[in-house]
């Protein structure tokens, strides 16, 4: 399981390029990109390496030396059956997520799983990683010194044990000799019986919290699954810390936005109260709309003052995504 966000078509073209050609395991690949459209990853990808890369498809079994690309808008789940997408809620404000993936693939296989997080920002994957290393799988990152954006890896190596910190062409190695080691080890339980169940409401649970979903402005639970922080809400819109943050942080940006908007709505509406009043021989009348319309006008300047501090501070850092390219 290999996820990538910022920077992440660079890293996967390069560990597409490393893997051989007689690869003994499949390759399942979640990038985050735009919702509409199609992806241009697996041609990509395909054309990079020896391997052949296709989009996922729901239901597709899982080969050994194939890439399996996550499509647009849909989170792919690995199951005992193959592959499942689903166009279940958000994680982290993506749709494909990393985690999600990561998650099921380790409740399927066990400790058959690897995962790798590669270039990307904030921490999509730490959790997924987390809970492949709780099932004794290995989990390994591209060198944040490496990647473009460090984010995703660094986050995976603060909070886990990695298995592994390696440039992208050593990750691919790595992978081909894991993959050529011998039998798997079975796996210590039977695999979970996954559907979309696995990410709606009746898995929030933990702690409630004061804040709300960025996404839908439910209620936000909080709880520690493998020792990584998780936060969800009822409708199933999932989070780690620092993509709760960015996302709350939009919120903010967008709920600001708006009240710039109702503020010189207010204004104008206020201005042509005057001239009516103005012309209908009001004059007192006339001067209480000019002056509540110049006090709209006023508040309106000190939030757009203050989207422009927040702008400068909070966004700073979160990087373009350099996977358009792949959209």
């Amino acid at each position: 399981m290999v996820g990538a966000s910022a920077g992440g078509v660079e890293a996967l073209t390069a560990f597409a390029r490393a893997l051989p050609a007689d690869l003994e395991c499949p390759v399942v690949v979640v990038m985050h990109v735009s919702a509409t459209g199609t992806s241009a990853l697996p041609a990509i990808l395909g054309r990079a390496g020896a391997l052949p890369a296709v989009a996922a498809g729901d239901g597709a079994e899982l080969r050994p030396g194939n890439v399996y690309v996550a499509p647009p808008d849909c989170h792919v789940l690995v199951t005992p059956d193959g592959l499942h997408l689903f166009h279940g809620p958000r994680e982290n404000g993506h749709r494909p997520a990393v985690d999600p993936t990561m998650r099921s693939a380790a409740e399927t296989f066990d400790g058959r799983t690897v995962g790798i997080v590669l270039s990307g920002t904030r921490d999509d994957g730490t959790a997924g990683l987390a809970a492949i290393k709780a099932k004794r799988g290995r989990v390994l990152v591209q060198d944040p010194a490496e990647a473009l954006y460090s984010g995703m890896p660094q986050s995976a190596i603060t909070n886990l044990p990695v298995d592994g910190v390696l440039p992208v062409a050593d990750l691919a190695r790595w992978l081909a000799r894991a993959a050529a080691g011998g039998p798997a080890e079975e796996p210590s339980s039977p695999p979970a019986a996954l559907d979309g169940t696995l990410f709606t409401g009746e898995t929030a649970s933990g702690a409630g919290t004061r804040f709300t979903c960025p996404d839908c402005g439910g209620g936000i639970y909080e709880a520690v699954e493998n020792g990584v922080t998780r936060l969800q809400c009822s409708v199933g819109h999932a989070y780690s810390p620092e993509s709760f943050t960015a996302e709350h942080g939009r919120e903010l940006e967008r709920a600001l936005s708006t009240a710039t908007r109702a503020l010189d709505d207010r204004a104008v509406l206020l201005e042509r109260m005057a001239l009516r009043a103005k012309g209908n021989g009001q004059p007192r009348s006339a001067a209480g709309f000019e002056r509540q319309a110049h006090a709209a006008r006023e508040h309106a300047v000190v939030i757009r003052e203050s989207m422009q501090r927040f702008d400068d501070t909070v966004m700073i850092g979160a990087g373009p995504m350099t996977g358009a390219a792949a959209r």
